[in-house]
């Protein structure tokens, strides 16, 4: 093993570094029985807990790379909290054998889109550190103001609390008997609240915004609501390289060919919208 704790903890998806550090910190991880301290190294033969949860044969597992794309519906979150009876993604992902997913990027309740995961923490984290350089799309659903009024104009700029948002393209994608799609771009991640800020200050009003690129990252046009897809070979090599990592890592993982991923027994999702 011979790894620092916080390490390989996160490596194996039981937390992030920092939150990890935290749980050393407040005593709540022992190694032997004994508190944990920060930096410490596992050996061979060491006993891990975690909030009492012994977590030494999750750690001694070999993980096999994986990254998702996963459709995320806006009706579901990320993360259930308790008291909290809204829908979360985790009943919808892939199950692994050991660790747990972490998103890559930020896609929060009432949004739809893209989301991607993944079972190795300081990947997600690497990638996460750069993701506010990363271009964005969006596809956007706003309702006609009346049957007799003109679509108005759209601006490519709004202002917002922390200044001034711009984006590179706001144009339409498509018609409905009531409604509009436009496609939105920006050439980096922008805040949240953003685009419908953009509608609002057109005076529309915005009933859908469905992330479909996040950097290298395009939401495959077949994949469902609450369907996954496991990536590899450039898309995966793509994000890889975000990470600063060499693509030749997932050349050796060899990982199996991708497929769409649902629970047993649970209906396909309808298709996603015009984008």
């Amino acid at each position: 093993m011979n790894e620092r704790l916080h390490k390989l903890l996160a490596q194996h998806g039981l937390g992030s570094r920092r939150q990890v550090e935290e749980w050393i910190r407040a005593g709540r991880v022992l190694v032997n029985g004994r508190p944990a301290e920060i930096g410490q190294r596992l050996q061979p033969g060491d006993n891990v807990v975690v909030d009492g949860r012994d977590v030494t044969r999750v750690l001694s597992v070999a993980q096999r790379l994986r990254v998702i794309a996963y459709h995320k519906p806006a009706g579901e979150m990320l993360r259930r909290h308790e008291g909290d009876d809204r829908a979360d993604i985790e009943a919808q992902l892939p199950k692994l054998h050991a660790g747990r997913w972490v998103a890559v990027n930020a896609l929060g309740y009432g949004e739809d889109g893209l989301l991607i995961l993944t079972n190795d923490g300081p990947l997600a984290s690497a990638i996460a550190r750069r993701g506010h350089e990363l271009a964005v799309e969006y596809r956007v659903r706003a309702l006609q103001p009346s049957l007799e009024a003109a679509w108005p104009e759209m601006p490519l700029s709004v202002d917002m609390d922390g200044g001034t948002v711009t984006f590179s393209a706001v144009e339409p994608a498509g018609t409905g008997a009531l409604n509009m799609w436009f496609r939105v771009a920006a050439e980096r991640t922008v805040p949240r609240g953003a685009v419908r800020a953009l509608f609002d200050s057109a005076g529309l009003k915005v009933s859908r915004i469905m992330l479909v690129q996040w950097g290298p990252m395009k939401l495959p046009r077949d994949l469902p609501r609450s369907r996954a897809r496991e990536l590899e070979g450039p898309e995966l090599d793509a994000l890889l390289e975000l990470a600063g990592r060499s693509a030749t890592r997932a050349d050796k993982e060899k990982p199996r060919r991708p497929r769409s991923v649902r629970r047993p027994g649970a209906k396909a999702g309808r298709r996603s919208g015009n984008r």
